[in-house]
């Protein structure tokens, strides 16, 4: 589903500020981590922060967004769940994609969706998730 057609400027107003209010949290928690990667409690709000921004930027048809968000939510679970150790790769690329999110929230705030690229972003994630995927994708790309 492309950018949605029927999203009212309502529903794009109620949206922004959602997102605006994520984004700050994301920003806070995820500089925490860093300090704090054994707070389960933390690792919780930024999962559930990161799992609505998904959810509302594509019930909005915000696929960028959504995108950029799931693979965010998929590392995030495999942290909360301590398959993963949170390491300063994984904060840094948490933060390099929220940068990507405030960009695609820039687009939307001019009335457009962006037109950033966020394979890169979504395959570096991905990649801290299943390294030999990650390598595989970066050889053929």
């Amino acid at each position: 589903m492309a950018f949605a057609s029927d999203v009212t400027p309502d529903d794009l107003k109620v949206f922004m500020q959602e997102a605006e209010s994520l984004l700050e949290l994301l920003d806070e928690d995820i500089i925490r981590l860093e300090q704090e990667s054994e707070n389960s409690e933390l690792l919780q709000e930024i999962f559930r922060a990161a799992h609505t921004l998904k959810g509302s930027s594509g019930m909005l048809g915000f696929q960028s967004m959504a995108g950029l968000t799931h693979a965010m939510e998929d590392l995030l679970d495999r942290v909360r769940k301590g398959t993963l150790p949170v390491t300063p790769e994984i904060v840094d690329s948490l933060l390099a994609s929220l940068d990507g999110l405030k960009v695609l929230m820039a687009g939307l705030a001019d009335g457009e969706e962006a037109t950033l690229d966020i394979e890169p972003l979504v395959t570096q994630l991905r990649g801290i998730i299943d390294p030999a995927a990650g390598a595989g994708a970066a050889q053929s790309g």
